[in-house]
């Protein structure tokens, strides 16, 4: 393949012969000072000829097309679009696939740009923005992406390649992930290629849209490209269904499908697995969970929501049976309290991690304020939540850092990561509800530790018990305790952080609507991923976890004026709601229980098994761009207690 960087670009003349602005000069894009920020340059092979044309779409925005004419038959088309940012990067993106190469965590995702000398590339699927790289030079940070392609025949790959001089964000056609293949959870296959020829005359096109600004401190230039993102890209509408039929099939899912008496326990199943003979069955191992995946605690508070609107009896019954379970049973000698149920049933212990505990203790701390609205006192729920909280704060350490777990005795498991963060939004309720100030200043020494690994690192850590990876989890901490400081204290600083957090938790957020083949079951079921959020650099597929945080978007764009965190809120509030069971609904030939809906969808090649044989150059054949099982059959407790939650908070029932 030869190497082509031309000279002979295509420059509007108003845009060339601006001065002090970013402007194209032949091939080379410049700033402001005169200085050359990068060129456009394209390689293809031999036969296909390459012309550029370069538009501005917005202030420092370029729409670059690069157009492939093949002058002969060319049987194995390969075509190359770069950017090539003109400085080293001290910090790069692939949106919601890696940031900074992945070098943090113990988890076997892709890490650094390439392997065995190898730059690696990625489908455009893989990406929220496609084919989105984020660099940032010693002057300025420069972002590329890409259009949506709208058949199968333009899907097209992307790659970054930092070296010690320049920084190249790519676009590749056809489609390929080299030089291997992130198949699943820290699970490699051989990489894959499509094969595409090109007919004599026959022209193709890539388009790359350029944007640039002056490097900022704390990586804070990364809003300049996702705001123009998000106002430049195409909205499809989606229907959201009404809040009070979301909040019936919610509260039905718990007292019908997840309800479970077993022993001592009263409680709330972590969700239904589906039986050999078309039934549903409650998951036998790992069954009982105060937080994270099981939510007992916060589908508790919901019920007794429910309860205050509706009146519903059952409600009140089993919110309060299940809140006076765990408040009876769980709380040990040492302040903390048990997470998991499975152990007591059983023997054994869990691991208390901060995730569990902290969302655990701040909705107890709801729990007992609403059992009393309900006319029933349960102190025990304010006292399991502070002693916990006591317990935390003792354990913490001068530089403001939780821990992420402990055993029964108090021993700290680890401290890295950000999951410790978990227990602040609790810290700030109770000085709220106490008025004890050591809560107070307990959350903000935390609250300075964590934020400062996001402006430092430009990136948050190990939300999900199930992972050691960059993640977006732990960050829905971040903007809440973000937002209740600068309700608390008025101070503009806590609501600068508000946004910062919010931007990164936009790198995680899928910004279009993917087309899939029409015998997909994506297209089958009329799913579609605008408004979707990836869950890790260690798991890349869709869920609806960004529900939680619809509340401090919507507050976040009446508190800055800002229309597009109330437009993001919507749209992943629509993408929440998508294929909740009304009790008809059949998906992979199985009818689900009301309220039921999958945890995982798979919106890339991640999780599939690649079937073909070997191609002439030993790399595997390209999966199928179709399939069927793309929305998973474990229907877990979370998406239903999330989506009640967040609208306890937004009080629209």
């Amino acid at each position: 393949m030869k190497r082509i960087v031309y000279a002979a670009i295509a420059v509007l003349a108003a845009v060339s012969c601006t001065s002090g602005r970013y402007h194209w000069s032949e091939d080379s894009l410049i700033a402001p000072d005169g200085s050359i920020v990068g060129q456009a340059s394209a390689s293809a092979n031999k036969g296909i000829g390459i012309r550029t044309k370069t538009e501005k779409v917005a202030e420092s925005t370029f729409k670059v097309t690069f157009t492939f004419t093949a002058d002969e038959d060319v049987e194995d088309a390969r075509l190359n679009a770069d950017f090539i940012h003109s400085s080293h990067s001290d910090y790069w993106m692939l949106p919601a696939v890696s940031y900074n190469g992945n070098w943090w965590g113990k988890g076997l995702e892709p890490k650094g740009a390439g392997k065995d000398g190898r730059w690696r590339t990625y489908s455009y699927r893989r990406s929220p923005i496609p084919g989105a790289v984020y660099s940032e030079g010693e002057r300025h940070a420069v972002a590329t992406w890409s259009d949506v392609p709208q058949c199968s025949q333009d899907d097209f790959s992307y790659s970054v390649m930092p070296e010690d001089s320049a920084t190249t964000h790519r676009l590749v056609w056809p489609e390929e992930e080299l030089p291997d293949f992130y198949c699943n959870r820290d699970r490699y296959d051989q990489g894959w290629r499509r094969s595409a020829s090109m007919k004599a005359g026959e022209s193709r096109s890539l388009t790359m849209y350029v944007d640039v600004t002056g490097i900022e401190p704390q990586h804070k230039a990364v809003s300049h490209f996702l705001k123009q993102c998000w106002n430049s890209m195409e909205h499809p509408h989606m229907a959201v269904p009404d809040y009070n039929a979301v909040w019936d099939l919610g509260t039905r899912f718990f007292k019908k499908s997840l309800w479970a008496e077993e022993g001592i326990f009263k409680g709330f199943s972590i969700g239904l697995l589906p039986g050999a003979d078309g039934s549903w069955f409650q998951r036998p191992g790992g069954r009982y969970e105060s937080g994270w995946c099981g939510q007992n605690i916060s589908a508790s508070c919901s019920l007794l929501w429910d309860y205050l609107k509706h009146g519903d009896k059952e409600s009140l019954e089993k919110g309060l049976a299940t809140l006076d379970c765990w408040a009876d049973n769980c709380r040990l000698p040492n302040g903390l309290f048990i997470t998991q149920f499975d152990p007591i049933l059983d023997g054994g212990e869990c691991r208390i991690d901060a995730c569990n505990l902290g969302t655990s203790a701040m909705n107890f701390l709801v729990a007992e304020q609403l059992a009393k609205e309900c006319g029933h006192d349960r102190p025990q729920y304010r006292e399991l939540a502070l002693a916990a909280l006591d317990f935390v704060m003792a354990d913490q350490q001068d530089n403001g850092c939780y821990a992420r777990g402990w055993t029964y005795d108090g021993e700290c498991i680890f401290r890295e990561g950000t999951v410790g963060m978990f227990m602040v939004p609790p810290m700030i309720d109770a000085y709220s509800i106490t008025g004890e100030q050591k809560y107070l200043d307990s959350a903000l020494k935390a609250y300075d530790y964590y934020f400062s690994e996001l402006r430092n690192d430009g990136y948050t850590t190990a939300g999900a018990l199930d992972t050691w990876c960059i993640d977006k989890e732990s960050s829905v901490s971040l903007i809440r305790s973000a937002i209740r400081m600068y309700k608390l204290s008025g101070e503009q600083r806590y609501l600068d952080d508000a946004v910062m957090v919010s931007y990164y938790l936009s790198t995680w957020m899928w910004h279009y609507d993917g087309i899939y083949p029409e015998d997909d079951s994506f297209s089958i079921n009329d799913f579609h991923t605008f408004g979707g959020t990836s869950v890790s650099t260690q798991h890349h597929h869709l869920d609806v976890y960004a529900c939680l945080w619809t509340p401090e978007w919507v507050e976040l764009a009446e508190l800055t004026g800002d229309s597009q965190w109330r437009e993001k809120a919507d749209a992943i509030w629509a993408y929440a709601c998508q294929k909740i069971s009304d009790g008809t609904t059949a998906i992979n030939g199985r009818v689900r229980p009301a309220g039921g809906q999958n945890e995982a969808c798979f919106e890339n090649y991640w999780g599939f098994s690649l079937r073909q044989g070997e191609s002439a150059e030993g790399l595997r054949e390209a999966p199928s761009s179709s399939r069927q099982d793309r929305l998973n059959d474990w229907l877990v407790a979370w998406p239903s207690a999330f989506r009640l939650e967040a609208m306890r908070r937004m009080d629209v029932i």
